[in-house]
């Protein structure tokens, strides 16, 4: 299924730390680039969150942030901020005792507070299992609705391509119907001129039969629209395949239709077909614009 590389979601979760509250942001990019601006508290789960991303993203600028949200947090978290409040109090009291301190001035809220900031305490093995599942499952949240985000704009991408693909189909067609008419344009002056000459030598004869051969062989432009019409087959086949990431093949395809329509363009000269050209290359570089959005 298409997806675009534009989408937005929000999840949080509630966790023994607090509530975990994530947001990614995702915009277009050739390949994937991950940026996680986390907490320093989390900062050891940033190898793993980029692999779970990756397993459901291919291509686009990523971003996500994490904020942590004591006031959120269920009462285990506010436990768990209890418990290491108490160790660090007992520990540092210990510490001045046998250093021989006083540890009423010194040992209050705010100096336990700042050293859980600074030397955080490092959970259990069942705590930190606990935050890592919580975080996971916030992860997976957020990525739902990024990825129902991703195809919904997905869907909208591909009707405005199929719109535009049906429009240069038609201009094409008419460019078929009108692909012959400069050269038997040229054909009739060629021969309005020779009907002026009572009498016209068998080599000059075949010297302007052979350039007229010459004119048409540069005039013809059958290949560029066989080929015009293979490439859009081939988009069409890509933009309902469930392939994933193939925004590289449409927008490999959408050059090539631009390189076949300015060929195209060049072998003739006719006003009307000149014109179709123009319209064709208007409608394809909307589409190399949209494809530039497709993961």
């Amino acid at each position: 299924m298409i997806k675009s590389m534009t989408a937005y979601s929000r999840a949080s979760v509630n966790s023994l730390l607090g509530k975990f509250v994530i947001e990614i942001h995702s915009v277009n990019r050739k390949m994937l680039d991950i940026s996680l601006f986390l907490p320093k508290e989390l900062l050891r789960f940033d190898i793993e969150m980029r692999k779970w991303l990756a397993k459901f993203l291919e291509r686009g600028q990523i971003t996500l942030r994490l904020s942590l949200q004591n006031e959120g947090g269920s009462e285990n978290g506010f436990a768990h901020i209890r418990d290491q409040l108490k160790m660090l109090k007992e520990m540092w009291e210990k510490l001045s005792s046998e250093l021989g301190y006083d540890t009423k001035p010194a040992i209050d809220l705010p100096f336990l507070v700042s050293q859980m900031q600074s030397n955080r305490i490092v959970e259990s093995k069942e705590e930190e299992e606990a935050i890592k599942i919580s975080l996971k499952e916030a992860v997976d949240a957020a990525l739902r609705d990024l990825m129902q985000m991703k195809e919904t704009e997905g869907k909208a991408l591909v009707t405005d391509i199929q719109k535009r693909l049906k429009n240069i189909e038609v201009n094409i067609l008419a460019i078929e119907q009108k692909k012959d008419l400069p050269l038997l344009h040229f054909q009739r002056k060629i021969e309005e001129k020779l009907k002026e000459f009572s009498q016209i030598q068998p080599e000059i004869e075949e010297r302007v039969a052979r350039e007229v051969a010459l004119l048409a062989d540069k005039m013809d432009v059958t290949e560029e629209i066989v080929r015009l019409h293979a490439h859009i087959d081939h988009f069409r086949m890509r933009l309902s395949s469930s392939e994933k990431a193939v925004g590289r093949t449409l927008d490999f395809l959408t050059q090539e239709m631009h390189r076949e329509i300015n060929t195209l363009g060049s072998k003739s000269s006719d006003g009307d077909i000149s014109f179709l050209v123009v319209k064709i290359k208007g409608e394809l570089d909307k589409i190399r614009e949209q494809v530039q959005n497709i993961e």
